[in-house]
């Protein structure tokens, strides 16, 4: 969390402090509150191993397309270490020494059963991961921050655990009632359907956190404004306007 001046918190008066910071001081604020965004998500998603995470959204997931009657099977998928990138191996055997496990969902679709294996992009953590950084960067009240946290985790997580639903369900039924075949139907739901459910699903997180009091899109602003203003200082000083 960012030590920020009493006189950055939004009030009644005043509900947009950041927006008047100018020169060296919204430039400081875009490096800090940008580097502990960054920090953030490389400590909440890129070291952890999350494998935790990963088999409560495959049981989340799997009591949803339950509840429909699609009758999935739990699995843990394994696979060999050899196979790996480097970094990935890195991760996994911090927390598994012996093989690299996926909590995965089966769905019978007649003689080949479709498998789908959560994996750690699936939790959703790096989106997560991004608004806990930008919400504990953004200057408000403490007490805003930790509803914003708590409510943005829920709806992100319930919010992804059903759009994992969704696009197995649809997949089984493109290639159980269409019998189209598996890469088309997981295509149609995972890039078609999914990505579109993704964007509007970030506007919703985005709107939970601004109602919930933290000014999420001020220390956006803020970046791109600071950004800006420094390409287009470095600019013309290499293509200096001729008089």
């Amino acid at each position: 969390m960012l030590i920020f001046s009493k006189e950055l918190i939004p009030t009644e008066d005043n509900p947009h402090p950041l927006l008047k910071l100018t020169g060296s001081e919204r430039d400081k604020f875009a490096i800090q509150s940008f580097a502990f965004t960054l920090l953030t998500i490389v400590v909440l998603y890129v070291i952890p191993n999350l494998y935790w995470l990963e088999v409560l959204t495959t049981n989340t997931s799997l009591f949803f397309l339950e509840t429909f009657n699609f009758r999935p099977r739990y699995f843990v998928y394994e696979d060999s270490l050899d196979a790996l990138p480097a970094f990935d191996l890195l991760m996994y055997t911090a927390g598994d020494s012996i093989r690299a496990t996926y909590p995965s969902i089966s769905i019978e679709t007649g003689a080949v059963p479709n498998h789908y294996l959560i994996v750690k992009a699936c939790t959703g953590m790096q989106a997560g991961a991004l608004l806990l950084g930008l919400i504990w960067s953004t200057p408000s009240k403490t007490g805003d921050q930790i509803r914003a946290s708590y409510l943005i985790l829920i709806a992100l997580f319930l919010g992804n655990t059903l759009r994992i639903a969704s696009m197995i369900a649809i997949t089984t039924i493109l290639t159980v009632d269409f019998n189209l075949p598996y890469e088309p139907s997981w295509d149609y739901a995972h890039n078609i359907m999914g990505r579109p459910l993704g964007f509007f699903g970030t506007i919703g997180f985005v709107a939970i956190i601004e109602k919930s009091g933290v000014k999420l899109l001020d220390t956006i602003t803020v970046w791109i404004d600071s950004l800006m203003y420094n390409i287009n200082r470095v600019f013309d000083k290499v293509f200096p306007k001729k008089k």
